[in-house]
């Protein structure tokens, strides 16, 4: 497999990073269409025919801009300068994309495994092979690649996409793989990474919700002006833990201070009338039923729920300070700096300017 030894700056290009599920006009052409993302179990016969019809009008509608990249990163380097057939794990693949190429390889690996399988057709090795991947033959299949890439969602992408480009265009394939990587790296910097861990359910992700999170997140920044990764990361964990102790407190004052939900009584006698014909007909051998959890319990469980969670702000908040704590000091353009040695002296140190 075609390696790369170089590694580049890359190109801001506007991909794409949203619902799969909901189409509309594309940044790289406005009346470009983009496709949502549907299962064969999810749409019938004529939408099937529709959807596929779609996509091959948005893979062959090849816009400029996808055109010109394609072009630009294409000719940066000669192809027979940065292509070597090598062994994927031997060691001089590990220079380079090495990372990347295994990855590749995992994914063709689990797409053939796919249709070997019965829910995939139970094909054969050779059959299996020849529909789990489809290799750009020549620049203008190439082109069209790309261009479906750029316009479809990120998430919507596999890397077996990708390895259909990368066999024909390694180059083009690298820079778009490290542009993919810059927008996962901005989703992290931006919180949005964290917001949508913290909200993981769609009707959770509204935009309230959201901008409250984003909001406190900001907060936190504009107090501690993190510096690399590892702070956001810790900003992020911050940020999390104060809201998950936020909704354990809104718990505790809920089941010590409001009124339960209560059944219906007309489903508590139903229960309790299949109470008796399920210890006959429905229940297994036993001795004792499953405990519910009483109110004194529910009310003690969220309060160590709120007081884990404050413990845990507590504690990455120390990670915090510690780490700017026992950070090495640097002095920059000193005249003079006051040291203090070991029994409690100060010495002036003075840089003396050369005449």
């Amino acid at each position: 497999m075609a390696k790369t030894k170089t590694k580049e700056k890359t190109d801001n290009i506007p991909l794409k990073y949203s619902d799969p599920l909901v189409a509309g006009p594309t940044d790289a052409e406005p009346n470009q269409l983009k496709v949502a993302s549907k299962t064969d179990s999810e749409i019938n016969k004529d939408d099937k025919d529709d959807f596929n019809q779609k996509y091959e009008e948005m893979r062959n509608n090849v816009s400029k801009k996808a055109s010109q990249l394609f072009e630009l990163w294409e000719s940066e380097i000669p192809e027979a300068d940065f292509e070597e057939a090598v062994p994927i794990d031997s060691l001089e693949s590990s220079v380079g994309y090495s990372s990347l190429f295994r990855q590749l390889h995992h994914a063709y690996v689990e797409r053939v495994a796919y249709y070997r399988s019965r829910g995939g057709g139970a094909l054969s090795i050779e059959e299996a092979r020849e529909r789990a991947f489809h290799p750009c033959k020549d620049t203008e299949e190439a082109k069209k690649e790309l261009n479906m890439m750029l316009n479809l969602p990120l998430e919507s992408l596999s890397f077996v996409d990708l390895l259909k480009l990368h066999q024909f265009a390694p180059r083009v394939a690298e820079r778009f793989w490290e542009n993919v990587k810059q927008e996962g790296r901005l989703e992290f910097e931006s919180g949005h990474l964290a917001a949508n861990i913290t909200f993981p359910v769609e009707y959770m992700k509204d935009l309230w919700n959201i901008a409250r999170y984003l909001g406190v997140r900001e907060s936190f920044i504009e107090q501690w002006q993190p510096a690399g990764g590892i702070e956001i990361s810790l900003i992020d964990m911050l940020t999390q833990a104060y809201f998950q102790w936020q909704f354990w407190l809104k718990q505790t004052v809920k089941r010590s201070q409001t009124r339960e939900r209560e059944e219906d009584y007309r489903y508590t006698e139903w229960k309790n009338h299949q109470r008796a014909v399920n210890k006959v007909q429905g229940w297994a051998d036993g001795y004792w039923l499953r405990p519910y959890v009483c109110e004194q319990e529910a009310i003690e469980h969220a309060v160590q729920m709120a007081d884990r969670w404050n413990r845990i702000f507590m504690r990455t908040l120390r990670q915090l300070r510690d780490l700017r704590r026992y950070a090495p000091v640097t002095i920059n353009n000193p005249n003079q700096v006051n040291i203090a040695s070991e029994g409690g002296q100060q010495v002036n140190v003075t840089t003396v300017d050369e005449r």
